[in-house]
């Protein structure tokens, strides 16, 4: 069942990217036969392609409405204002957002395929998205990389470092003793974890990173935007979070089996706030979760779900915080 979701997954993201193509400029013929033997590989690619097709060409209508509503503002601006202004439906309203956020998204189309661009360049490892994937370091450490995510390896005579790119990692690191003496440390958005012991993870929550640790001790530290450097030392059990450029948050319990869940297929949120939960979602799926209220992403969000079906998901936590989802798969769900 999961191969089938994933290869449904990859067609839906190679007929977006044909949509895409397509669109910006006539194929030429290469490309022309490339696309013409992808649709004659299986049946299904041309569904998806006519679904795509159909979904971008809805977009247009969209993108003609929203700019019919702007004109039709500007009018009203340039003309003496009744005593009470006409409304602008819901529907405009609606129309106008999804077509400026996908506009965006269908612009980046590229990113369906490989991600960040400068993640791509700078990475040594990295996984696709709802891939999970560990690597085995050049000194026996063990990196377990989650969902959408990146490190490169700068190991030299005097340290062993990591930088976390992006993304999620669960590191096991070879502990310093016997021949191997040089210190283990991981960089994350201007932040050091170093590992005083050996079984820590470290998780991109958006605007914030959090430092778990598991086994032993780690040292988190940063400098803050004035260059004021801050420090702690984590027990097994607990974490902190900081923001690039920014002091470390408070130290605080929490179940270190649960920071990794991603492990086993579980994605556990305790009172975590909506848009750092869609940064997790959306390294589990091409297409992106996007939230229209800086409201609704400040809203907390509790629970244990399945990573496998990322749709339930949604509508799930949709249904508890008493919001709504607008979809146009395979390119956007909106929440709002």
């Amino acid at each position: 069942m999961d191969g089938d979701r994933k290869r449904g997954q990859d067609v839906e993201a190679d007929a977006a990217e044909w949509v895409i193509r397509s669109n910006e400029r006539p194929l030429d013929e290469a490309e022309r036969a490339a696309f013409e033997a992808w649709l004659r590989r299986d049946p299904a690619h041309r569904t998806a392609f006519e679904n795509a097709h159909a979904t971008w060409i809805g977009l247009a209508v969209l993108r003609h409405e929203a700019e019919a509503g702007a004109s039709s503002s500007r009018h009203l601006a340039e003309t003496p204002m009744p005593a009470s202004p006409p409304r602008v439906s819901p529907r405009l309203r609606m129309a106008a957002a999804l077509a400026a956020t996908l506009a965006l998204v269908l612009g980046a189309g590229v990113l369906y395929r490989v991600g960040d661009p400068f993640v791509a360049m700078t990475s040594d490892y990295r996984t696709a998205p709802a891939e999970v994937r560990t690597i085995t370091l050049a000194d026996g450490s063990t990196v377990e990389l989650g969902p959408a995510s990146a490190i490169s390896i700068q190991f030299s005579d005097d340290v062993r470092q990591v930088t976390l790119l992006a993304g999620d990692a669960f590191f096991t690191a070879t502990p310093r003793q016997g021949p191997e003496l040089r210190p283990f440390a991981v960089r994350t958005q201007g932040g050091v974890t170093r590992a005083l012991g050996t079984r820590f993870v470290i998780e991109n929550m958006g605007p914030e990173v959090q430092v778990t640790a598991v086994e032993h001790r780690i040292e988190v530290s940063v400098s803050d935007e004035r260059q004021r450097a801050s420090s702690v030392v984590l027990s097994p059990g607990e974490t902190v979070a900081y923001a690039p450029e920014g002091p470390l948050g408070p130290v605080r319990h929490t179940d270190a089996a649960g920071a990794a869940a991603w492990r086993r297929g579980l994605l556990v949120f305790d009172a975590v706030p909506l848009r750092s939960v869609v940064t997790k979602l959306n390294r589990y799926r091409r297409g992106r979760i996007v939230i229209m209220s800086p409201a609704l992403a400040e809203r907390r969000v509790s629970g244990v779900f399945a990573a496998d079906d990322l749709n339930e998901v949604v509508e799930t936590i949709a249904t508890e915080l008493n919001a709504r989802t607008v979809a146009a798969p395979p390119f956007v769900t909106l929440l709002f």
